[in-house]
């Protein structure tokens, strides 16, 4: 897959609060209930929606591309429909089946999805590869890996600011640079960004973001 030159720098904000769930059911890896997602939505009043990212001053112009994963995509669909439509995507795609997310992300969201390449897959290291996560008995091993990828609100590439910090799905933090013209989360190249979805918006990135990365 070739790698596209990004430019400029953007700025942070999300929008929803950084706990996941849209009403599916059951619980994430980190104990949330995930039927109370709405009500933890609505119950921004204790919540300052820009103590979500923490924000750095910085220049910032556009990085998009309709064309995501190899695949152009559509609007209309939710991000784990575009996501599954992905052509270099596939073994995230199988991830988030195995893992049980494809209800939950196809809820009212927003999200924001960093989707690593299959290429990022068949380069993990330091751990147990995917094809080992995706056994019964690591279930919950790979949701953990999947929610590290996602953030609940929409954070676009206009939001990607030098410095921002986001908090996953999973609870984890992620560290973005935005420098001469590349920009990184926790280390790892967003390729290509903005699939703009019905519940969100998805990034492409070179490697996959594991817990604790």
């Amino acid at each position: 897959m070739k790698k596209r030159i990004i430019t400029g720098t953007c700025m942070a904000l999300i929008s929803g609060v950084m706990l996941f769930g849209c009403g599916t059911g059951g619980t994430d890896a980190g104990g949330v209930d995930l039927n109370e997602a709405e009500t933890h939505r609505t119950d921004q009043e204790n919540i300052n929606p820009g103590s979500h990212v923490d924000q750095k001053d910085g220049p910032e112009s556009p990085l998009s591309s309709s064309n995501i994963g190899g695949t152009v995509m559509t609007p209309s669909q939710s991000v784990v429909e575009n996501v599954t439509r992905g052509e270099d995507l596939t073994k995230f795609s199988s991830a988030l089946t195995q893992a049980d997310m494809i209800k939950t992300l196809n809820g009212s969201g927003p999200f924001t999805i960093f989707a690593p390449t299959d290429e990022a897959f068949e380069a993990m290291s330091g751990g147990m590869s995917l094809g080992d996560l995706m056994k019964p008995e690591n279930k919950e091993r790979l949701k953990q890996l999947v929610q590290s990828h996602i953030v609940t609100g929409k954070v676009t590439s206009a939001d990607l600011q030098n410095g921002s910090k986001l908090k996953t799905a999973g609870g984890q933090q992620l560290s973005v640079t935005n420098q001469n013209g590349q920009v990184m989360v926790n280390g790892a190249t967003v390729e290509q960004a903005d699939q703009e979805s019905r519940n969100g918006v998805i990034h492409v990135v070179n490697k996959v973001l594991a817990p604790g990365s």
